[in-house]
């Protein structure tokens, strides 16, 4: 199964945005949330990454560094659709097209949101230090996201 990269995942996600015309506009904040979220569900549906880029616990939750550093000029303001610019629709295979509509429609929540629930999951959490940045493992979100999807499905089957 191909690997992405992280910068791929992010540009899928502002096509989505764009295309359904949420009005909803993606921060960076928003975007490394949305990150985490896909490679999450990925890991837990597939046994392997989206992509391979490392994932940081930084302060306001997951980071992808690489993407981050490519969105940090527009701060807090939406990242420009110009940026599109860049995106390639053959990149993405049937696993990816399965997954990352699922995860942009049911992460569609504002960056605070988000950030308030990644700070209450446990890779984050474990991860996360005020004096050093350190990688949230892909073990430790593959753990996590399994752990959750089994504890939904039982949920639906009762």
């Amino acid at each position: 199964m191909q690997t992405l990269k992280a910068y791929d995942v992010a540009l899928y996600f502002l096509f989505r945005a764009r295309e359904l015309e949420a009005g909803d506009t993606i921060s960076n904040l928003k975007m490394q949330k949305l990150l985490y979220y896909a490679q999450g569900h990925f890991l837990a549906i597939y046994q392997t990454p989206l992509f391979s880029e490392r994932i940081e616990a930084w302060k306001y939750g997951p980071v992808v560094k690489e993407v981050y550093d490519r969105f940090k000029k527009y701060g807090n303001l939406a990242i420009d659709f110009e940026e599109l610019d860049n995106f390639n629709s053959t990149l993405y295979t049937s696993e990816h097209l399965d997954t990352l509509p699922f995860v942009f429609n049911r992460y569609n929540i504002s960056a605070k949101e988000l950030v308030d629930k990644t700070h209450s999951e446990s890779p984050w959490m474990d991860a996360y230090s005020k004096y050093t940045t350190n990688e949230i493992s892909q073990q430790s979100i593959q753990d996590f996201f399994t752990q959750r999807f089994k504890q939904e499905a039982q949920s639906y089957a009762r």
